[in-house]
């Protein structure tokens, strides 16, 4: 068995674990519901054995309790069922309701990604490119990517384009392949696709270099609360590239950018500092406001 299940932070918390809410929550208390689960998981009905150890995974309309939720996905997982071998796996690999057990783990995620589950390919993406469960392989990690990107899985999408706009151990940069990914991934709303082909269209790497392009993709990131994107559009304010200069809107977006912690944004406003004097400052206070009521709702309401 491969060692070092907590090899890195591979997985933030695991995307494979936020599959139990694809499927709708059973209020607590419940009970015609939960009675009908069991007696259809009683006559062994794969999706009610599926749906009731997610009920007991999540404690919705009965205790919580992982023990039973990994009796009733096993159920289920040996009829086939790939959301319950993708739930299986993850529970393996985060020690829920059983033993930690990578190899365990693998072979459930094996066998859901058989039957074109996107997640659990992009999970085995994410064990082989970190080398937890299988050995370290990113041409192996960017095939499960490819799998699950093909279905439209998002964040399948986002890692293979860091893997060939960086490169990797095995994988070299691949800026074509790059762009067609975070182009990809951007066009579902990315926040680190739009930031990355804003530098791609301002820099003229890997396609012509557009200033105005590379603005629209940095403001729609910033829009969304991407730090980097924000101090990325301050800085085109300041040059008054792909956008008409103002050192008011330039301020606001690196002020904001700088309070989320992104050091760039002091960097640039040190640089600038001569330019933005009390009166510029005290310009930039509504714009900043405005900036910030937009990307609040932006967060409220997720792009789709």
């Amino acid at each position: 068995m491969m060692d070092n299940l907590n090899s890195r932070r591979f997985l933030k918390p695991l995307p494979l674990l936020s599959a139990l809410s694809l499927f709708g929550m059973i209020a607590l208390g419940d009970n015609a519901m939960i009675q009908n689960l069991q007696i259809q998981a009683a006559k062994g009905d794969a999706e009610a054995e599926f749906q009731l150890g997610r009920a007991y995974a999540r404690g919705e309309g009965v205790p919580q309790d992982n023990a039973k939720a990994i009796q009733w996905y096993l159920k289920s997982a040996n009829q086939g069922n790939a959301k319950a071998e993708n739930n299986l796996a993850s529970a393996y690999l985060a020690g829920s309701g059983v033993t930690r057990d990578a190899d365990h783990a693998v072979a459930w995620y094996r066998k859901a990604a058989a039957q074109h589950a996107a997640l659990a390919q992009f999970t085995l993406g994410q064990l082989a490119a970190h080398g937890v469960g299988l050995p370290k392989d990113n041409k192996v990690a960017a095939s499960w990517y490819q799998q699950a990107a093909a279905q439209g899985y998002l964040q399948a999408e986002v890692e293979l384009g860091k893997l060939y706009y960086f490169g990797a151990d095995g994988l070299p940069q691949d800026k074509a392949a790059a762009i067609k990914w975070i182009k990809l991934a951007a066009a579902q709303g990315d926040t680190w696709s739009e930031n990355t082909l804003g530098v791609i269209y301002e820099t003229g790497s890997g396609l012509s270099r557009d200033p105005k392009q590379a603005a629209a993709f940095y403001e729609k990131a910033a829009m969304s609360g991407d730090a980097k994107a924000m101090a990325n559009l301050g800085k085109l304010y300041a040059e008054g590239s792909g956008v008409e200069q103002s050192w008011p809107k330039a301020y606001a977006w690196l002020s904001i950018s700088r309070v989320r912690g992104e050091f760039t944004a002091e960097k640039l406003m040190d640089a600038d500092q001569t330019h933005f004097t009390p009166e510029v400052i005290e310009a930039s206070k509504p714009i900043a406001a405005q900036y910030r009521a937009q990307i609040q709702a932006s967060q409220s309401f997720p792009k789709s």
